[in-house]
């Protein structure tokens, strides 16, 4: 397993370009059992950072559609997903190892073979490992929401980040984002609209009610405890 969550970029005279990234490059605590699981399943489920486009196909060992999940958190809620979806495959991005430990557990003990994980920056992901209208569904659950204003270039999704993952969906896919943060969720919609190809399935073109087959997140959980509204966006590329 590689440590390196992003690709250092250097320009034409060899010094660093800063980028902006929509996470902290933190270690954060890692357990004992998530670290042995790294060590024990990484080969299996993990799949390492390259710059070259992944073959589905050969990977899960099946044509079955692409579920992609970005900053799954701990795992869990894919996990049970993939096993009460076993006719679709799930390929899930986290940038914390703790999470990665977790979710490899958690997916070794429960014996399914349709998903994999990456540990690597999702954009990076999504920019070399993912080919054109590969992906039946992409979610993104709780994405970090910078409350600051001067954060808010922070942000996972935005325009062009928005058209990336177009480009990504099969004709017809999907992309579902939920937060528990109003403000984000505004913004959200006002970037979409701009953006040619993308349907709001909402009939007044805002928010859906809660999708059924979504499982609550514990992060969702504490968002209701918390009195915060959770907010459902699922858009469909045009076919």
């Amino acid at each position: 397993m590689k440590n390196n969550i992003i690709t250092p970029q250097y320009n034409c005279n060899g010094t660093f370009l800063r980028q902006i990234r929509s996470f902290v490059c933190r270690k954060g605590r890692i357990t004992k059992s998530q670290s042995e699981a790294i060590k024990k399943y990484w080969s299996s489920i993990g799949i390492d950072f390259k710059s070259e486009p992944l073959n589905f196909t050969s990977i899960f060992k099946n044509s079955a559609p692409i579920i992609l999940e970005i900053g799954f958190g701990s795992g869990s809620s894919l996990v049970e997903t993939a096993i009460n979806f076993p006719d679709k495959n799930f390929l899930g991005i986290e940038v914390y190892k703790p999470g990665i430990g977790s979710c490899l557990r958690l997916a070794h003990f429960s014996g399914i073979s349709n998903i994999k994980i990456i540990y690597h920056d999702a954009i990076e992901v999504i920019d070399n490992m993912i080919l054109d209208y590969t992906l039946l569904k992409v979610q993104i659950f709780f994405p970090d929401p910078w409350n600051k204003k001067r954060h808010h270039k922070r942000r996972i999704i935005q325009d062009f980040f928005l058209r990336k993952i177009l480009k990504k969906l099969t004709v017809g896919g999907i992309l579902h984002i939920v937060t528990d943060s109003k403000e984000y969720s505004f913004f959200i919609l006002n970037l979409i609209k701009n953006i040619d190809n993308y349907i709001n399935i909402s009939k007044k073109r805002t928010f859906i009610e809660r999708f059924k087959f979504r499982l609550i997140t514990k992060f969702e959980k504490k968002a209701k405890f918390l009195g915060n509204e959770i907010f459902d966006l699922i858009f469909q590329s045009k076919k």
